[in-house]
């Protein structure tokens, strides 16, 4: 799913900036053929190896290119007939070490599970129709027995 999908219906998301030593992967892994060394030489086969390698003499020797880009759309699995989020949708810059990774996060900062959530029910479990998402929505506080529905991330006008 595409940032633009859901232009005009529900609250933008919030970008978030990363700039630094690597520490955000592609789902799970770093992209394919990057290495950010060009050339690893290790005695025990690595891990996750997603780059090209071969042995010789009893070492594993893996190489790749140093620098890649990566953009993520929204991850997530359908699950007892309701989405499940699982990772925000992302772009990535990767140079040997280092990283530059943009995010889009949920307007209120603290909520990515029910703000992606929302969006992907709206958008295939409600045909694209808001007050059918609103009103079709499954989940229910256990305390107050209210629909947890979170109008601020609506569009006012679309309500």
């Amino acid at each position: 799913m595409k940032i633009n999908d859901f232009k005009g219906v529900f609250v933008p998301p919030v970008k978030k900036y990363y700039l630094g030593k690597i520490v955000y992967g592609t789902p799970y892994f770093q992209p394919w053929y990057f290495n950010s060394t060009i050339l690893t030489i290790r005695k025990e086969k690595p891990k996750f190896l997603r780059c090209k390698a071969f042995k010789l003499f009893g070492y594993n020797i893996s190489y790749g290119w140093p620098i890649a880009f990566h953009s993520n759309d929204l991850g997530w699995k359908d699950k007892f007939e309701s989405p499940r989020f699982e990772w925000a949708p992302s772009f990535m810059i990767f140079f040997f070490n280092w990283q530059f990774a943009i995010h889009w996060h949920s307007p209120d900062s603290n909520n990515d599970d029910k703000y992606w959530e929302m969006i992907l029910w709206w958008k295939y479990y409600a045909d694209k129709d808001i007050r059918k998402a609103k009103k079709t929505w499954p989940w229910i506080d256990s305390e107050t027995k209210k629909s947890t529905w979170n109008h601020s991330h609506v569009i006012k006008k679309r309500l």
